[in-house]
């Protein structure tokens, strides 16, 4: 059992914490039973570290790969919560190719940059059965460990790819029907009907919106009616009605 934060692997864990890190290694921290859980059934858990008192032996002891018991101290040092559950999992970034053409509902994300918000509409995504997210340049990281908590594990269940350059991908998208959110659209969500094929749907940045190069490759520009006071909508609250609104009406 590690027994002190000084020890090299405890050092190396906290390292994984940055997003430069884990870039350079690629690798990640994802912490808690639920999100242990559902690493282990995606097959990218490398390592789990659990504390001194852990006893959920059901859960790890399917894991064929390397288990570390620490103190309960240096669960609390590496831990990115305030009441740990006592497990952690470093898992690998799978790297995979982009064939956009392949899938069928599409969530495209342009300069989102609170870790709340992009982990919810991941998560939101994946409730209203999306098949791919795709993280523009200038959206914050996919790894980071606030991200993760904020999908609930959702990030596993659906193809996500970072760092993309979106002007240029939406030139490949021409089998796609491609909507989204302007304060300058003439149509309200509302208004749509018979959706059908392929969909993509565009959200941007939290204060600037869809920058305006992208937009020019949108053929369906969107608002959302709202009849009360409030001048905008939280981007994630906005992604669920966006995607439940086209899901529910795709044919």
């Amino acid at each position: 059992m590690i027994t002190s934060v000084s020890n090299k692997k405890i050092k190396d864990i906290q390292k994984l914490k940055e997003n430069k890190n884990i870039k350079k290694y690629g690798l990640y921290l994802i912490e808690g039973r639920h999100l242990v859980e559902e690493a282990i059934e995606a097959n990218v858990v490398e390592e789990i570290i659990i504390s001194e008192n852990y006893e959920e032996f059901s859960l790890i002891e399917a894991f064929k790969g390397e288990i570390t018991r620490v103190s309960n101290s240096v669960m609390k040092n590496i831990s990115d919560t305030i009441t740990s559950q006592g497990i952690i999992a470093i898992c690998k970034v799978v790297n995979k190719e982009l064939e956009i053409n392949k899938y069928s509902k599409v969530l495209i994300l342009d300069r989102i940059q609170d870790p709340g918000n992009l982990g919810t509409i991941i998560r939101t995504a994946d409730a209203f059965d999306f098949d791919c997210i795709i993280l523009g340049k200038g959206t914050t990281s996919l790894y980071g460990q606030k991200v993760i908590r904020s999908t609930q594990g959702s990030n596993f269940h659906i193809d996500c790819f970072d760092n993309v350059e979106l002007v240029k991908l939406l030139d490949e998208m021409s089998e796609f029907n491609i909507f989204a959110t302007s304060l300058k659209a003439d149509k309200y969500i509302e208004q749509l009907n018979n959706i059908s094929g392929k969909v993509a749907v565009v959200l941007g940045n939290e204060g600037a919106g869809v920058s305006e190069d992208i937009l020019e490759k949108v053929n369906n520009l969107l608002k959302i009616s709202m009849p009360g006071r409030a001048e905008s909508l939280n981007v994630s609250i906005a992604a669920g009605i966006v995607m439940h609104y086209i899901s529910t009406n795709l044919k």
